[in-house]
């Protein structure tokens, strides 16, 4: 998920690890505790993998009705749950973003959790991302994307529809 562009060179980075996996209801509490924190950037969620179909086995094919793959809305965006969401990676602009995170954590999950700064996503495009957008010209060798915030929020192999969900955008911070 994707907030309004960065205003600071250096943003930071912390990950929110809760001892338990989240339920879609809690996922959805928290991140939209988040989202309300001044100088949050973007948000990445991690968790293990709810597949919509048996991929081995003797049910190979058929439907998996998982009931914890629902959608959740986040600011004013929706988006299903792929995953049972196991940790939270925050990038924020500055230090009292990151106690406003870590107060939302405390309001929205009715259990402990593990908060670390560190460096969880990554900020510059590799190998596979120039060869996945390319370069914008012959004399301009920076990745091809009009939003740089995606890089490191989805595998380069999956496309991004349907993955990212852009919750503010500069033209309507600037009206």
């Amino acid at each position: 998920m994707l907030k309004t562009a960065a205003t600071t060179e250096k943003p930071i980075q912390v990950r929110v690890f809760p001892q338990r996996l989240l339920q879609p209801e809690t996922a959805e509490k928290v991140l939209n505790e988040i989202d309300q924190v001044e100088g949050v950037i973007r948000m990445l969620i991690n968790g293990k993998n709810l597949p919509r179909k048996v991929t081995c086995g003797p049910g190979t094919g058929t439907d998996v009705n998982h009931p914890d793959r629902k959608i959740i809305h986040v600011g004013d965006c929706a988006l299903e749950l792929h995953i049972i969401v196991g940790e939270i990676l925050v990038e924020v602009e500055n230090e009292t973003a990151i106690e406003g995170v870590r107060k939302a954590c405390e309001r929205a999950l009715p259990f402990s959790f593990e908060f670390k700064r560190g460096h969880f996503i990554k900020r510059r495009p590799t190998l596979t991302d120039y060869g996945k957008y390319g370069f914008r010209s012959k004399t301009d060798e920076s990745i091809n994307l009009e939003d740089e915030r995606i890089l490191g929020l989805i595998d380069p192999h999956a496309k991004a529809e349907g993955n990212i969900c852009v919750i503010g955008t500069d033209e309507e911070n600037n009206s």
